[in-house]
């Protein structure tokens, strides 16, 4: 069974004062700015509650997902998860969050559409790790070993080894 989808978009004065819950899926085709980061986005899961009953709107929520990115160590394929919590305020236009507090996020909903897919999207595009790697025993550092395999990789020598002997000795100026 399929998940039920996210609204893509609401328009805010249409909804009454309280508390409004959505919950669902993104589809996928709904996530161009993600797919240009990686390959294979999964769909993104969102819980978004809506607070229209102060004097300004404020959004609260979580999304997750999956990618698929080149780990920077080997340059494979690696899956990432990705989770992000969120609690933004929205704004009319960005002029609008001129006046907020200082370290208070802001989401923009021109004419009072907020468009809740491009905010899931945006927030998996910040949740993003700034390196994307494998975890260290799944990943050989992009060393090759090109013997039989379950033969050990060859013992290299420490290049900072005769410096560590050098300092170990002491140097003539110490005594």
């Amino acid at each position: 069974m399929q998940a039920p989808l996210l609204p893509r978009q609401v328009e805010l004065k249409r909804l009454g004062s309280g508390r409004h819950a959505y919950e669902g899926q993104v589809p996928v085709e709904a996530l161009a700015g993600l797919e240009g980061a990686g390959e294979r986005p999964g769909p993104v899961q969102a819980s978004i509650m809506l607070d229209l009953s102060g004097s300004m709107p404020r959004v609260t929520g979580r999304c997750e997902g999956s990618i698929q990115l080149q780990c920077q160590r080997c340059l494979e394929p690696v899956d990432v998860a990705l989770e992000s919590e969120f609690e933004l305020v929205v704004v009319d236009r960005a002029s609008d969050a001129d006046g907020l507090d200082e370290g208070q996020t802001w989401v923009e909903a021109p004419r009072g559409i907020l468009d809740l897919a491009r905010l899931a999207e945006e927030e998996m595009l910040l949740a993003l790790p700034v390196v994307a790697r494998h975890e260290i025993a799944d990943c050989d550092g992009g060393q090759r070993h090109f013997g039989p395999p379950g033969e050990p990789q060859p013992e290299r020598d420490n290049p900072f080894a005769a410096l560590k002997a050098l300092r170990e000795k002491g140097s003539p100026s110490d005594e």
